[in-house]
């Protein structure tokens, strides 16, 4: 019996070895390698007849967004735009990243593998198109027949967009969610934590812009930790709003409120007063929670 089993899985091995079957070679080093780097670089200057000469009279070109192929006008539409209207215009690759060639037996097919990355951003818009490139070169020959490209369309979108007007929302002066922002305030004048903290959820998320790290959220417990200790030093005795606040109700999720607020302190020691311009912003979710909240705070500007 256990001779019956080696033999049975020998000759199992032996069949599935057996299913295999190269169907081509794949290459570090080729000479389509070097015409898709002349095509690269005269289409990143916008060299038009370098263009030609590297593709076939009817390259067909294939995008994310594309059902049907574009054609050599696209690809010298394109390059002469991106060359003209981009600032720092570069394709290149990008760390480990190299290309290859595969060469199909089958099918007698010769394809450039490339990725890279597109840097630059539009002097017209202002927006930076930085994003990965993956692409696919189809050689005839010496030529390029065929192109697929695969990189970021929503942001190339965005950029087609910015040329014109869009809105993304409304702005409110009054609104329900601004008057629970103004009681919020007038809470902070009793100076009383637990009355102040009840406007929060326990999930409130507070991000104070000039003393903490880019996305350094604190919790919060730890954003009234210190609180009692402020309140020994300094007393809040007046507020003022300063033009707003405003809601911005964005189209889709997401509401914001934005104030600008004149806070007067006074030092309970010294006597001495500061008035504090502040910044503040505070994000809402569906059911009218404040989610978070961005604070500017400069502690140098308290009255000493």
């Amino acid at each position: 019996m256990k001779k019956i089993l080696i033999l049975f899985t020998i000759l199992t091995t032996s069949v599935v070895l057996s299913q295999k079957e190269a169907n081509g070679k794949i290459y570090i080093e080729h000479p389509a390698i070097e015409i898709v780097d002349q095509f690269t670089k005269a289409y990143v200057a916008g060299d038009l007849e370098k263009i030609k000469e590297l593709v076939t009279d009817d390259v067909q070109v294939i995008t994310l967004r594309d059902r049907t192929p574009r054609k050599l006008n696209w690809i010298l539409g394109t390059s002469n735009y991106l060359s003209k209207n981009f600032v720092n215009f570069n394709i290149k690759h990008y760390g480990g990243s190299y290309p290859d060639v595969l060469e199909y037996k089958q099918d007698n097919v010769v394809d450039v593998k490339t990725y890279e990355r597109l840097t630059g951003y539009d002097k017209n818009t202002g927006l930076s198109l930085d994003m990965p490139r993956y692409s696919t070169f189809r050689m005839n020959g010496d030529k390029i027949a065929g192109i697929w490209i695969n990189d970021d369309q929503v942001l190339w979108q965005k950029n087609s967009e910015a040329y014109g007007t869009s809105k993304n929302g409304v702005i409110y002066k009054d609104h329900p969610l601004v008057t629970k922002v103004r009681l919020l305030y007038q809470d902070y004048l009793t100076m009383d934590v637990e009355k102040i903290k009840s406007n929060y959820t326990e999930n409130t998320l507070f991000y104070n812009v000039m003393n903490s790290e880019i996305d350094e959220f604190k919790t919060l417990d730890e954003e009234f930790s210190q609180f009692d200790q402020y309140m020994e030093m300094f007393e809040l005795v007046g507020l003022r709003e300063s033009g707003f606040p405003d809601l911005l109700d964005y189209d889709g999720e997401g509401a914001v409120v934005i104030s600008w607020i004149e806070m007067t302190f006074k030092n309970r020691k010294s006597g001495n007063t500061a008035t504090i311009l502040q910044h503040i912003q505070h994000w809402f979710n569906d059911e009218g929670e404040i989610v978070r909240e961005d604070y500017y705070f400069n502690p140098a500007q308290l009255p000493q």
